[in-house]
């Protein structure tokens, strides 16, 4: 009730203003308040408690750029779409089919109504996918987290950051229940060093947050109370400067995002990581005129911003570049795993020492692990599941069956791994664009339909990450 009366306005307001999202903080404040209410009532939470929570409120507000606002959101979006301007200069009026959204004309959307019978399908259909979801990413992620986590030994370096977070709330909840059940408000005895520097460093990120937020949010909030145009002193969504820069860096978008959680994620990344990413950012802006002097950026024109400068450069070349990196990632991935797979085998062949733990056995006991097996039957009952709904609300044929085969037992474990991976050594992710737009065009098939239904292709690698989270708390 709280995220969805506080929360959830909260960051469709932050996302129709600025494009942004509340995002953990909106998971982080609701923990807070919950953690204050238990203390209270003389029952404070655990971390472990505490992160479960966290993740619940998280499931609560998630979302995407285009639909802020939790799950429910897509629905109103689609009870927008369907009747919208652009559907009908298409000449798409009464096109889509029930399962997606009732008809533009339906009493379900003339009267704005989430109960109407006419909505019972889409939202049954949702929640089916949502569940399937839910059911693959765990069971993906599980085995990829024992793949690069238990086997490989990768880092994560931002799981502990996370877990921190936890760790530090869950301490000053500790010290203050102490403290109040010694009568004593003001100390319960000598608090560790680390778990008092530890929950100085938390609240001193949330007042660099509140700060941040007034600027960016709250001074544009509150002058378009009383005028007609709100001051924004930070630049949203981004400060365009392209339109500056074209004469000394033609075909070059080079906005900047005024974003102080990308600054300070920036210092907690391995510094290579950083490196890397700064190396290539200088290297795209360079070789953006370079390319376009050569004639390989055709489509870009002088007075372009930014958003249109890196859309007609991703369809004239970046695209096809950022489909070669993702291979490549994924062919220098597969040849590590199966290198380290193959050492630990060998090392466990020569020592022949029956105490020597197995290659895939968890590396502690009692951790909450089952076999692998069960991971990926699991995900194979789910993605078939999938499977069959699409081809249920398809027209059928055997090339879109055959893309749909290879998205949910070939694509989304290669993506999700290389993402795992990426996660583990860096922080950070990659992703093939436009994978499913491409095989949609390639098989031929025609119809709405195809663009609409749940099409079982997914990134599963963050999971991954939160079950690191998990293992550190």
């Amino acid at each position: 009730i709280f995220c969805g009366l506080v929360m959830i306005p909260g960051s469709i307001y932050l996302g129709l203003m600025t494009g942004g999202q509340l995002g953990p903080a909106a998971s982080w404040v609701t923990v807070i308040l919950f953690m204050e209410i238990s203390r209270r009532a003389m029952k404070p939470l655990n971390q472990q408690e505490l992160v479960i929570l966290l993740h619940a409120a998280h499931v609560m507000m998630v979302g995407s750029l285009l639909f802020p606002g939790g799950p429910l959101a897509q629905l109103v979006f689609r009870a927008y779409l369907v009747g919208s301007d652009a559907v009908r200069d298409a000449g798409l009026l009464g096109a889509f089919p029930g399962w997606f959204a009732p008809a533009h004309d339906s009493e379900a959307i003339l009267t704005r109504n989430l109960f109407h019978s006419d909505w019972f399908v889409p939202i049954l259909l949702m929640l089916f996918v949502l569940a399937i979801g839910l059911v693959q990413r765990y069971a993906l992620g599980y085995l990829f987290f024992r793949v690069t986590s238990d086997v490989e030994g990768l880092p994560f370096p931002l799981a502990p950051v996370q877990a921190q977070g936890a760790m530090a709330l869950a301490e000053s909840e500790e010290s203050s229940t102490q403290a109040e059940l010694a009568n004593n408000v003001e100390t319960s005895g000598p608090v560790d060093e680390l778990k008092g520097k530890r929950w100085r460093i938390f609240s001193l990120g949330a007042y660099i947050g509140i700060a941040f937020g007034v600027i960016q949010i709250g001074v544009p909030a509150i002058t378009s109370l009383f005028l007609a145009k709100p001051i924004f002193l930070l630049p949203q969504p981004f400060w365009d400067t392209t339109t500056l820069t074209e004469g000394l860096l033609p075909a070059a978008p080079t906005g900047i995002a005024i974003d102080a959680g990308l600054f300070l994620t920036g210092m907690v990344l391995p510094f290579w990581a950083v490196l890397g990413t700064f190396v290539a950012v200088v290297l795209t802006t360079v070789l953006n005129p370079i390319l376009h002097f050569f004639g390989y950026l055709p489509t870009w024109q002088p007075g372009m911003d930014t958003v249109n400068t890196m859309f007609s450069n991703e369809v004239d070349f970046w695209l096809s570049f950022k489909i070669g990196a993702a291979l490549g990632i994924a062919v220098i991935s597969i040849f590590a795993t199966v290198r380290a797979l193959r050492k630990a085998s060998r090392e466990r062949r020569v020592s022949r020492d029956k105490s020597v733990k197995k290659m895939w056995d968890p590396p502690v006991k009692g951790r909450g692990d089952y076999p692998l097996w069960i991971a990926v039957g699991i995900y194979v009952i789910a993605a078939i599941a999938l499977i069959g709904v699409s081809l249920i609300l398809i027209p059928f044929s055997v090339t879109i069956a055959l893309f749909l085969f290879i998205f949910a037992f070939i694509y989304n474990p290669l993506i999700s791994y290389i993402n795992a991976r990426l996660l583990g050594i860096a922080g950070q992710t990659v992703d093939i664009p436009y994978t499913k737009e491409m095989a949609f065009m390639f098989s031929g098939a025609e119809g709405i339909e195809i663009w609409l239904a749940p099409i079982p292709i997914e990134n599963y690698g963050h999971q991954t990450q939160a079950f690191r989270v998990s293992e550190l708390t």
